[in-house]
């Protein structure tokens, strides 16, 4: 009898631990946070894009693409500086030249400590 209640209260605290260590990696992932501009916000034309994330990035393994959104297809800008900046939670691009009015496409890699990359895009539109 007491060997059973033994192997219960042992089972029952593998069980609360695994599942305990399970949550905290679920939620060890770089989540996007704010973006500026914010997604889907018509603004003049920016002088960068910031992303805010929850965690730090892993410099080398994040990064951050812009397009112009032409009908069905996309025109990448270049001529963009990227950085990991705000004590490594911000992936910022500056832009070299002012966009013209249209919409854009934001994509986004972002890499955390845990070392998943975590994808994601929005549009803005710039009047």
């Amino acid at each position: 009898m007491r060997n059973t209640s033994a192997i219960r209260s042992f089972t029952l605290g593998i069980s609360l631990a695994v599942g305990l260590l399970s949550a905290s990696f679920a939620y060890a992932h770089a989540t996007l946070v704010q973006s500026t501009p914010a997604a889907n916000a018509v603004v003049a034309s920016p002088q960068q894009i910031d992303l805010i994330f929850n965690e730090t990035l892993v410099p080398r393994a994040s990064r951050l693409e812009l397009a112009m959104i032409h009908g069905n297809s996309t025109m990448p800008i270049e001529h963009l500086e990227i950085a990991v900046v705000n004590d490594g939670k911000t992936l910022r691009a500056k832009l070299h030249h002012p966009l013209e009015a249209g919409t854009y496409r934001v994509q986004y890699r972002a890499v955390g400590p845990d070392n998943h990359p975590m994808t994601g895009d929005f549009s803005f539109t710039v009047r």
